[in-house]
């Protein structure tokens, strides 16, 4: 069975970080592990997903799809939460207030339990956590 993961990029209020913002994030993606991640998975999603093949793939197929949650996407991913079709959140988290923006989890249809699978501090202040959905 196929996986599906969220990478998400949030600043400590909550928001999606700004991608116009510099950040060693976009400057050494390498080093956060970011490319890695992107590189692995088996398919990239963006927000034109087909929900009908999406659950296909999962059941039929191994590997894993990503889709990051950027403005585009936030209304699709949405979507999964309400069919629990994410499996996995990779959250980064930038050490910065930003204010304002789009929240990550603003159509989040209810409760849901999940646990963490990793953690890793970065030395400029960046925070990866990693949790899979256990209900």
């Amino acid at each position: 069975m196929a996986k599906l993961q969220l990478l998400a990029f949030i600043t400590l209020d909550g928001y999606l970080f700004d991608k116009a913002v510099s950040s060693p994030l976009w400057d050494n993606p390498d080093k956060y592990g970011i490319t890695k991640m992107r590189s692995r998975a088996t398919q990239i999603l963006d927000a034109d997903v087909s929900f009908i093949l999406l659950t296909k793939w999962k059941k039929e197929y191994e590997g894993t799809c990503l889709i990051e949650a950027v403005p585009d996407t936030i209304s699709t991913i949405g979507s999964m939460f309400r069919y629990w079709l994410v499996d996995e959140i990779v959250l980064f988290v930038i050490p910065c207030i930003q204010g304002d923006g789009i929240r990550l989890f603003t159509e989040i249809p209810g409760p849901s339990s999940w646990e963490m699978t990793g953690n890793k501090s970065f030395r400029s202040g960046i925070c990866r956590m990693t949790y899979k959905r256990i209900g």
